[in-house]
């Protein structure tokens, strides 16, 4: 990895740079060298600072390193700030990370220097002092360029963490698992084998892959083009068997809530939002959340136990490592639904999504789950869920309806999977293989049931479900 440092020092005679005529540029004076290094290299660069307060009060001082990359598919970017407060008259020499992540495109970085009030609060632009930047380019090599020009796909919403959000970590899995070594990888890459030993050290921490004597192996599913689209072919098939058995199901739907009033399962008010039962008065979120996805997406990918995605962890991090895939090919061949099924100590919470939400997440958010902190996130305006309560065991009498003849399309389609997958060196089907191939035949069926007119899209197609009881 090519290095460079940039130095920020005392101003005097023999230094380059700006005098600033701020007050805040006299308390605290600074160059910048005047040579800046044309292209950087992916990984961690070390600018090592000097800041010396030359004014009469305590100084609070943030140096921020800011890149981004506007890239062929991927827009990663990386932010590193750090604060120093700086008594009258005293010195400060420390060093900051200026991280370009690993994709390809075009680059731009700033460095920063803010006067703050209180490293805590939010930096403003009218609070810096000094900053530069530049541009730079990192072009795709031929051995990348067949996998990033079309894409490679992940499960929604895992895309948005460091992990997984740049070029190198989408096409790392398929190189891992076709035997390549690390001076390869770095070679086909165009980087240095440092980072590529630093990247599969930190995923290796993630559960991500795994080493044994020096030879890695990733946990990722890793699908192939050929492979991605005979599953989707099969996907599309089992889809339209699918949605021809619960459109037959569906037609007596409301045959079932009749018997469960008058047995006095269900209350007989349909607005009662506090009931358990009452969201089976509600098809579309019973039909797709609950049976599609809770049900038979549960005993497709896990069998007998709940399809436990995201439990543990937040949308914003997604860290599922149990449930990765990596898929290429592009958007095409992978679904559109979001699932996600998470416990806490007193209940659970079901999420469903017919498209992909959008969320905003809080700035440094991969970091809190480290220190045992899930964070929360907000939904972007278009993508806020329409709420409901659930009992799990109250809806199951309709949920065993809705699955009635499913069973042989789920076993026939289980063991066509498998066989298209030992087709490509897969000895088992892996969880995350079944998630990303459910996915397609969950957002298939969906569509069909809608266009025919079986059942009627809600609101904006998402869906939270709190569960009444633990589960």
């Amino acid at each position: 990895m090519r290095g460079f440092r940039f130095v920020l020092s005392l101003l005097s005679v023999l230094s380059v740079g700006s005098v600033f005529a701020a007050d805040s540029a006299k308390e605290v004076q600074f160059s910048v060298p005047e040579i800046i290094p044309k292209e950087l290299s992916w990984g961690k660069h070390v600018i090592s600072v000097k800041i010396i307060n030359n004014g009469e009060y305590l100084k609070y001082i943030t140096v921020a390193s800011e890149v981004k990359c506007r890239g062929l598919k991927l827009n990663p970017e990386r932010i590193v700030n750090k604060n120093f407060a700086i008594f009258p008259g005293d010195t400060v020499i420390s060093e900051i990370a200026l991280v370009v992540p690993g994709s390809y495109g075009d680059f731009t970085y700033d460095l920063k220097l803010y006067d703050v009030v209180d490293t805590v609060d939010d930096l403003l632009e009218s609070q810096v002092i000094e900053r530069q930047g530049g541009t730079f380019n990192i072009a795709v090599s031929d051995d990348f360029a067949q996998y990033v020009k079309k894409g490679i796909t992940m499960p929604p919403l895992v895309g948005r963490h460091i992990d997984f959000d740049n070029d190198f970590s989408h096409v790392l899995p398929f190189l891992i698992s076709s035997g390549r070594t690390v001076s390869e990888i770095s070679k086909m890459a165009g980087c240095d084998s440092s980072f590529v030993l630093e990247e599969l050290d930190y995923m290796v921490s993630r559960r991500y892959y795994l080493e044994d004597s020096g030879h890695y192996y990733t946990s990722i599913v890793t699908i192939n083009e050929e492979e991605a689209i005979k599953g989707k072919i099969l996907a599309l098939k089992v889809a339209e068997s699918l949605a021809a058995k619960m459109a037959d199901n569906i037609k007596t739907y409301k045959n079932v809530l009749d018997s469960l009033i008058k047995g006095e399962f269900l209350t007989p008010d349909s607005n009662s939002f506090m009931d358990g039962g009452a969201v089976m008065y509600k098809p579309y979120p019973v039909i797709t959340a609950l049976s599609l996805w809770y049900d038979l997406g549960s005993s497709f990918v896990r069998g007998d136990s709940v399809l436990n995605l995201f439990d543990g962890t937040d949308l914003c991090n997604g860290y599922i490592p149990n449930y990765l895939y990596a898929v290429a090919g592009g958007p095409e061949n992978n679904g559109k639904h979001f699932f996600a099924f998470m416990r806490n100590f007193r209940s659970y919470q079901i999420y469903f999504g017919d498209t992909i939400p959008e969320i905003i997440c809080p700035e440094g958010f991969m970091f809190s789950p480290q220190a045992g902190v899930n964070v929360v996130w907000n939904y972007v305006g278009n993508s806020y869920p329409e709420g409901f309560v659930v009992d799990t065991l109250q809806v199951r009498p309709m949920l065993n309806h809705l699955r009635r003849g499913t069973d042989p399309v789920l076993k026939d389609a289980f063991e066509k999977l498998s066989a298209i997958g030992k087709q490509h060196s897969k000895t088992s089907l892996q969880l995350g293989q079944r998630y990303w191939f459910w996915n397609l035949v969950a957002t298939r069926t969906v569509e069909i049931l809608t266009a025919n007119g079986t059942i009627t899209r809600r609101g904006n197609g998402q869906i939270r479900l709190d569960g009444m009881s633990a589960k």
